[in-house]
């Protein structure tokens, strides 16, 4: 097994096919299907399954996706220990809940990029919030942005900052006075929300329990970006983050923070052991950017 190897065959997974992987590396289509192939029977497995469409990854497929970055990251830490000016494209695997994604994952991300234009940055997301430290710890992402705290599996954490969930409500309602709306008064409310399995979800129905307050679940919306319009469309009311909020109250929502409070630590996780040079600038600048470098 070489580098070039497993190079292609996460090229070819990215890229759901060979003729797309082949044009983005620039190489022959023949070769790149050689050389996987060639993977596959030094493995001893099918890395693929040939469908109409293209190509889907394998149970072993997938299951070698963390290995093979994993690799390419300690060939790229190893060149570097040992001051190589080989180039090669440093690419970043981050991955993150959707909530973050949004706040504060796109400015940092698009900052990043600003600064470090020569890295690619690849933004995965996990089936649930609870499963983005496994892709972490497996190596399938170098870097998580999750809420804090995490199970303790022996990921290193770095706190960048404070998320707020403030309470959005259809044009035209009559909220009470006061700058914040006690959760109590949302007794018997129509609320709308997301899956279960999120932080969202399991941090707003685990505040209303503590103050026993039920609420009506009238939607369930698994693609959040929806719950704002839904709101403005008067479906019910629903909790986002503060900077959702304000976005929602220029288009006509009613917003609010709550009391108490609903906020949540967040910050980046990864496993022990030096990062590559992608991830650790990353960091570094995460870091300055929310005021904790």
């Amino acid at each position: 097994m070489d580098v070039r190897q497993v190079s292609y065959f996460l090229a070819v997974a990215e890229h759901g096919g060979f003729s797309r992987a082949a044009a983005a590396l620039d190489v022959a289509q023949p070769t790149l299907s050689q050389s996987v192939r060639a993977l596959e029977r030094e493995l001893g497995a099918e890395l693929f399954h040939r469908v109409s469409h293209g190509l889907v990854l394998s149970y072993a497929g997938r299951a070698f996706v963390g290995p093979a970055r994993q690799m390419l990251r300690g060939i790229t830490a190893a060149r570097e220990a040992v001051g190589s000016h080989e180039r090669s494209g440093h690419t970043l695997d981050l991955v993150t809940v959707p909530v973050l994604a949004a706040y504060p994952g796109a400015s940092l991300v698009g900052s990043f990029r600003r600064a470090k234009p020569d890295i690619v940055v690849r933004v995965d997301e996990p089936e649930t919030d609870d499963s983005l430290h496994i892709l972490v710890r497996h190596g399938h992402s170098e870097l998580g942005l999750a809420h804090l705290p995490l199970p303790h599996l022996g990921l290193h954490v770095v706190e960048l900052g404070v998320q707020e969930l403030w309470l959005a409500f259809p044009p035209g309602t009559d909220v009470g006075p006061g700058a914040a709306v006690p959760l109590a008064r949302l007794h018997g409310a129509d609320v709308l929300g997301v899956p279960r399995g999120s932080w969202q979800r399991d941090h707003v129905e685990r505040a209303l329990r503590e103050q026993g307050v039920r609420t009506r679940l009238v939607v369930e919306v698994a693609h959040r970006e929806a719950l704002v319009p839904l709101v403005l469309g008067g479906a019910g009311t629903a909790f986002v983050v503060r900077e959702t909020a304000h976005a929602a109250a220029s288009l006509g929502a009613v917003v609010r923070p709550v009391d108490p409070p609903l906020r949540q630590a967040y910050g980046l996780v990864h496993r022990p052991g030096p990062l590559s040079p992608a991830a650790r600038a990353f960091v570094a600048h995460a870091r300055a950017a929310c005021g904790t470098g």
